[in-house]
């Protein structure tokens, strides 16, 4: 089995694990719902103080135009005629002064929730419920960013083996085209022996050029999944699976893990809750209050200092405002209860899709098995015809071609078979598990 492979640039070797690890740590994807995840919980813990009493300070400083004042001095003059002249050689003032002009006042009140009609408690599930949505949706991003590294990293891993066998094959047919050459000057070989292997070489070095580009572009793929500069080189190889568990596994497993389906089940829920919490706007709202004032610059002593209470809102009628959006919420409640039933029968048929696609891989790859080792015993017997003159040139270079692309084509195989299993184990909701098939006991590795 071929074991040298062509690299383009200095890298670094990195295990498939150490590589999940660094697409974890620095990927924007990744980081992106850890502060989605972190806004939610922030929001969770906002509708929690929902409950607890509201405590303000307030002052103010007030300028009116003139003194507010209680005078009775004119209807003291009105009773003059009355009582005659001693009456104003008294000298009374009946006037009062309410509050100066200038005053200030420092203050602080207490606003505490006593019935709301379950709009807290229904805000505080909503944000619950949230923060639970947003961790399944971090879930898909993470089992996305699995395949993907899948993708990209065998993607390498494949890159360079397909460099590999085609370097080999030029190297191989380059070979075969010197001998044809020394051979034609000997009078051995026909022109068109020498025309068929250049020919062949040709077509071998351009699909080495492709291969080498295909690397380079892999290579730059991984860097991206990673969010890393430095180039690495893949040491974790190709594997495959003789088997896998049953279909109904992962039918089950999708059923109760598949982020998708567990983040459709919370937006039910939400609709559920939300339509709880416009229900409440038909109840009313009860709260207990009080206000203290600290301290007062020239303020009336008939104002109090301290104050309690009990307060109501009671919504009677608000254009039917209440209605409609209660309503609103009991459709938008069915509305998600059938994509729910639709999308548990989306990912059904997609695990099913995607089994069917890795057990296709696994019988497809014994045929491939087959072939690479019926090319490898038709090349040494060609070979060895051509020693004793039962066979040309040309039938060796084709014979050498020929287990080059069954080589390849083994590889690609195995290569479908890691994503197909990638992808199965995300539509079951368990992309965290790809290491333990990789290092399971009956994974076969491509060397």
């Amino acid at each position: 089995m071929l074991v040298v492979f062509g690299t383009t640039a200095q890298t670094t070797p990195l295990t498939f694990d150490d590589a999940l690890t660094i697409a974890f740590e620095h990927n924007p994807s990744v980081a992106a719902t850890e502060y989605a995840e972190r806004v939610a919980h922030r929001e969770r813990q906002a509708a929690i103080g929902l409950f607890m009493p509201k405590v303000s300070i307030k002052g103010a400083y007030t300028h009116f135009n003139k003194d507010i004042k209680l005078d009775f001095n004119p209807m003291l003059a009105s009773f003059a005629p009355i009582l005659g002249e001693g009456l104003s050689l008294l000298g009374l003032d009946l006037s009062y002064t309410l509050q100066r002009r200038n005053t200030a006042f420092l203050g602080g009140d207490v606003v505490m929730p006593i019935f709301a009609g379950g709009k807290i408690w229904s805000a505080n599930k909503l944000a619950k419920i949230n923060e639970e949505r947003t961790r399944e949706q971090s879930r898909q991003v993470r089992g996305a960013l699995v395949v993907e590294l899948v993708e990209r990293y065998f993607g390498v891993e494949l890159a360079r083996r397909g460099v590999a066998i085609r370097e080999e094959a030029v190297s191989v047919v380059g070979q075969h085209l010197h001998d044809v050459v020394a051979l034609e000057r000997e009078g051995m070989a026909v022109e068109s022996e020498r025309l068929y292997a250049e020919y062949r070489l040709a077509e071998a070095e351009r699909d080495l050029q492709r291969a080498r580009l295909q690397l380079e572009t892999a290579q730059r793929a991984l860097q991206t999944s990673l969010a890393e500069e430095h180039a690495y080189i893949p040491v974790t190889p190709i594997f495959i699976l003789p088997k896998i568990e049953p279909l109904e596994y992962f039918k089950s497993m999708a059923s109760l893990n598949n982020p998708q389906l567990r983040e459709v089940d919370r937006v039910r829920e939400m609709a559920r809750v939300s339509m709880q919490l416009h229900r409440a706007d038909f109840f009313p709202e009860i709260v207990a209050m009080g206000g203290m004032l600290f301290c007062d610059h020239q303020l009336s002593s008939l104002v109090p200092r301290m104050a309690v209470g009990v307060g109501l809102n009671f919504k009677i009628f608000d254009g039917l405002n209440r209605e409609y959006k209660t309503s609103a919420a009991r459709q938008q409640l069915r509305r998600v209860e059938m994509v729910e039933r639709k999308a548990g029968q989306d990912v059904a048929l997609l695990v099913e899709s995607l089994y069917n696609q890795v057990q296709q891989v696994l019988s497809s790859l014994s045929a491939v098995t087959r072939s690479e080792q019926f090319s490898e015993a038709y090349l040494l017997a060609k070979r060895k015809a051509f020693q004793e003159g039962m066979a040309t040139q040309s039938d060796v270079v084709d014979a050498v071609l020929n287990l080059s692309r069954a080589r390849l084509e083994r590889v690609e195989m195995a290569y479908e078979f890691d994503v197909a299993l990638a992808r199965l184990l995300e539509a079951s909701g368990m992309s965290g598990v790809f290491s333990q098939y990789l290092h399971s006991k009956t994974a076969q590795s491509l060397y």
